[in-house]
């Protein structure tokens, strides 16, 4: 009995060509290294880049977890009309999973390959810089720094602390887990003091040296340099206000002694 052929989708077929694609220059030697990061900002959307230089050719980006079909990018970053990166939505990231990637281009010598490349994305997060930070100091002289933590869960974080005055050459850190809270025993109310906080995700929800930006500065305590500033603006005034008022007496004088004799 003679076969009968199977009508395949499109989809299916496409699916079929990107497998045979990947599995058939996956290992293979080239020149072209594999650049590309991914970074999970603040667990609400996530960025593929790659660098791009001239002769190099327009990559494809392709996407899948472990047991899924590959899917093309859907949504590229560009630059100067080149793929350089994929952006990802909140939906699409699943963390605790391999995550892979393959990208794909093409020159004139044909197909540009590079080898799959695998991430854990919950080693991928980035958090954002932690907020409103606020500065107060306690009846027992103290610093007392607190801050809302940039995202859910608290227990996820880390923070690095760091401060300084303005005598100090270098800024003094620490460090702490989960809390949102830190003391500080240097008051010294002669100084100008500067604080900024920053966060991590924390050993127990993933392996990563990805620390947020710091946070937006916080001073307390006294700018010497205004002071100073201040009281050279008022010792000038001072200064020129009688010479001022000096200098119109004199010329008010020559001008009626000028007026008494026409």
């Amino acid at each position: 009995m003679a076969g009968k052929c199977i009508p395949r989708s499109p989809m299916l077929l496409k699916q079929m060509s990107l497998f045979w694609l990947i599995v058939s220059h996956n290992g293979e030697p080239h020149s072209q290294s594999n650049d590309v990061n991914c970074i999970v900002y603040n667990e609400e959307f996530m960025e593929c880049t790659w660098s791009h230089s001239e002769g190099k050719p327009n990559y494809t980006l392709y996407h899948w977890y472990l047991s899924q079909p590959a899917k093309e990018c859907r949504n590229y970053i560009q630059q100067d009309g080149y793929n350089i990166g994929c952006n990802f939505s909140k939906n699409e990231i699943v963390q605790f999973q391999e995550f892979n990637i393959y990208r794909n281009g093409s020159n004139d010598s044909g197909n540009v390959p590079t080898p799959i490349k695998t991430f854990q994305l919950q080693n991928q997060v980035k958090p954002n810089p932690p907020g409103n930070l606020t500065v107060n100091v306690t009846i027992n002289n103290e610093f007392f720094l607190s801050w809302e933590a940039p995202m859910k869960p608290m227990r996820c974080l880390m923070y690095g602390i760091r401060h300084r005055s303005n005598k100090d050459k270098g800024w003094q850190r620490s460090t702490i887990n989960e809390q949102t809270k830190f003391n500080l025993l240097i008051v010294d109310p002669g100084k100008l003091y500067t604080f900024q906080v920053q966060s991590k995700m924390n050993q127990y929800c993933g392996t990563t040296d990805l620390w947020s930006e710091w946070s937006l500065p916080v001073y307390w305590g006294r700018n010497n340099t205004e002071n100073k500033q201040r009281r050279l603006y008022r010792w000038a005034i001072f200064s020129i206000v009688p010479f001022l008022c000096l200098l119109i007496i004199v010329l008010y004088l020559i001008k009626g002694k000028r007026d008494l004799m026409k």
